[in-house]
C-alpha cells in the first residue's frame, strides 16, 4: 500500500502541474487584438464529400465575410450527391468561388489528403484558411480575426472550432472531449510546444504546405491537419486565435459507432507525432489513469489517510478552477458542472479508444 501511496502522491502533483503550469496559461490569456496595416487576401480551402446539405446550411456564411479579399475553393471529393449542383448556385452571384472536382481513381493519398493538396496548390493567395463542409463561422468577422492573428513571423494560426450543444448524453460527453483536445493543443501551442491543430479551423501560408514532406504518416486516412502542425509548426511562428466570434462550429455525431470511430481514426494519428509531443501527451494521459485508479485501490484497501482526501481536493478543486477560465473562454461553461462525473470518464475513454486502435489502426475518412 505505501507503493500506491506513492504513486497516487506523484500523479497527484503530475496533475496539479498539468492544470496550473501549462493548462492555466490558456485560461488566464488574455486575447490579444492585433490590427495590421493592411489585410492579405485569403484562399479559404473547403473539402467536401456527400456534403449537398451541410453546404446548403453553412457556405452562406462562408460567402459573407466581411473582408476585403477572398477566394473559396471547394474540393469536391467524388461525391454521389448534389454537392456540384448545391455549390454552381453561388457561381452567378460570386466570382470569387471556384470549384475542383476528384476523379474516381485519382487519388494517390488517402482520406481527404488529396483534396487538401489540390485545393491548397491550386490557391491564389499565400494565406489558407481551411474549414469542413459540416462547419459554420459563428459571424462574418470569422477571416478579420482568423487572419488578424498573422505578425510579420507568423505561419500557423490555431483557431477554436466547438460542437453545437444538443440534449443527449452523447452530445455532452463529445463536447467534453473536444474541449480536452482544445485545452491541451492550445495550451501546449501557448507554452511554445504546438503539436496539433484541426482542419476545421485553422490558417497557414501556402508555401510552407506546398513544400512539406508528407512522408510520416503518407499512408493513413487522416492527420492532413495535425501532422502538418506537428511537423513545422514552432513557438516563434504560431499563433492562437481564440475570439468567440472565430470559431467555427458544427455538429457532433449523434451515435455512438460514428462517434468512436471518427475518434479512433484520431487517436491513430498521434502515433506519428515527435516523440516529444508522444511523450508528455502520455504523461498527462497515465498520470490521470493512475491518479483515479490508484486513489480506488486506496479506497478498497480502506487506506484513506487524510493527506489522501487533501490530495483529492486540491487536485480536482485545480482542474474544477482552471477547465471552468478554459471553458467560458470557449463558450462551454454548461460543461464545467459536469467534471466531477466527466474527468474519470476521460480516462475510461481513452483506454478504450487506445485499445480499438490496436486492433483498427487506420480507419477511413468517409
Amino acid at each position: 500500500m505505501i507503493i500506491v501511496f506513492g504513486v497516487f502522491t506523484a500523479v497527484a502533483v503530475i496533475q496539479v502541474l498539468f492544470y496550473s503550469l501549462v493548462f492555466g496559461k490558456l485560461a488566464y490569456r488574455s486575447e490579444p487584438h492585433y490590427e495590421p496595416d493592411e489585410f492579405p487576401p485569403v484562399s479559404i480551402v473547403i473539402c467536401a464529400k456527400n456534403e449537398a446539405q451541410n453546404l446548403k446550411k453553412n457556405l452562406k456564411v462562408v460567402m459573407i465575410q466581411n473582408y476585403p479579399a477572398f477566394e473559396v475553393i471547394i474540393v469536391n471529393d467524388q461525391s454521389t450527391d448534389n454537392t456540384v449542383e448545391v455549390i454552381a448556385e453561388y457561381f452567378d452571384r460570386n466570382d470569387n468561388i471556384r470549384l475542383f472536382n476528384i476523379k474516381p481513381g485519382e487519388k494517390p493519398l488517402p482520406g481527404k489528403k488529396f483534396a487538401l493538396k489540390t485545393g491548397i496548390e491550386n490557391a491564389q493567395y499565400d494565406i489558407i484558411v481551411v474549414t469542413d463542409a459540416d462547419c459554420k463561422p459563428v459571424s462574418a468577422h470569422w477571416l478579420e480575426h482568423l487572419v488578424g492573428n498573422y505578425l510579420n513571423d507568423t505561419d500557423f494560426v490555431l483557431g477554436y472550432a466547438p460542437f453545437y450543444k444538443a440534449p443527449t448524453l452523447l452530445n455532452k460527453i463529445a463536447r467534453y472531449e473536444n474541449i480536452m483536445t482544445a485545452m491541451q493543443y492550445l495550451s501546449f501551442a501557448k507554452i511554445g510546444m504546438p503539436y496539433m491543430g484541426v482542419g476545421r479551423n485553422m490558417s497557414f501560408r501556402k508555401e510552407l504546405f506546398t513544400g512539406w514532406d508528407q512522408k510520416n504518416g503518407k499512408n493513413i486516412s487522416s492527420g492532413d491537419d495535425d501532422l502538418f502542425v506537428n511537423a513545422l509548426a514552432k513557438s516563434r511562428n504560431t499563433e492562437l486565435c481564440l475570439h468567440k466570434d472565430a470559431f467555427t462550429y458544427s455538429d457532433a455525431k449523434t451515435t455512438w459507432q460514428e462517434w468512436i470511430r471518427q475518434k479512433t481514426r484520431h487517436v491513430s494519428t498521434s502515433s506519428h507525432y515527435k516523440l516529444i509531443h508522444k511523450f508528455v501527451l502520455f504523461l498527462f494521459a497515465l498520470s490521470n489513469f493512475l491518479f483515479y485508479t490508484s486513489f480506488l485501490v486506496l479506497c478498497i484497501k480502506a487506506f484513506i489517510l487524510p493527506i489522501v482526501l487533501l490530495s483529492l481536493v486540491l487536485v480536482l478543486f485545480t482542474k474544477y478552477v482552471i477547465t471552468a477560465k478554459i471553458n467560458n473562454k470557449l463558450q462551454q461553461s454548461d460543461l464545467t458542472g459536469w467534471l466531477i462525473i466527466m474527468d474519470p470518464l476521460y480516462v475510461v475513454y481513452l483506454l478504450l479508444i487506445f485499445i480499438l486502435t490496436i486492433f483498427r489502426p487506420n480507419p477511413e475518412w468517409k
